[in-house]
């Protein structure tokens, strides 16, 4: 095949060996069917199916990691993943937000001299934690079948380091498990 050639590849029929599961040595729901769409020297291609239910692992790419899923018909999500960025399986713990003390003390400061505007100011600040809340929602997969397409540049190297996994390890290449 030359350089210059178009590959048109079906996910669902590639051969033996180019296809299989990741997540079934970890407890709990981690299970994804991935194929190998096209992997060279240049790039490696993977589709991934996700059952309901099932996660991924957490885990960072070397070169990062451009990602395509799609979590509804024709509801396409692209996302970057940055070289050593974590990303994938449960979500890292963060605290709930808080409004920065300087925000506070002008509140209190505005509350002390204009009540109503202080009312205005804090409905504000609450419209605008919801609409932060919806547009998570909105982007977040729903429930069903997911699909997913990363693109993976060399040296193609993947760590994975979950809780659910007993040690971090760094893979080359497609990772089988």
């Amino acid at each position: 095949m030359a350089e210059s050639d178009v590959i048109f590849v079906n996910p669902f029929a590639v051969p033996d060996g180019r296809h299989g599961w990741r997540g079934l040595g970890a407890p709990g729901d981690r299970k994804r069917k991935w194929y190998t769409v096209l992997q060279n020297e240049f790039v490696l291609v993977t589709a991934l199916v996700v059952l309901p239910g099932e996660r991924s692992v957490r885990h960072t790419h070397e070169t990062g990691e451009l990602n395509i899923s799609y979590i509804g018909e024709n509801r396409p999500i692209i996302r970057w993943n940055p070289p050593g960025v974590p990303h994938g399986g449960l979500p890292i713990p963060t605290e709930a937000y808080t409004e920065p003390p300087s925000v506070l003390a002008a509140l209190g400061r505005v509350s002390a001299s204009s009540p109503d505007l202080a009312a205005v100011l804090s409905s504000i600040l609450d419209r605008q934690v919801r609409i932060e809340e919806g547009f998570a929602e909105l982007t977040r997969p729903q429930p069903g079948l997911r699909v997913a397409i990363d693109v993976l540049f060399p040296p193609f190297r993947t760590t994975i380091d979950d809780p659910a996994y007993p040690d971090k390890r760094t893979i080359t290449g497609q990772w089988y498990d």
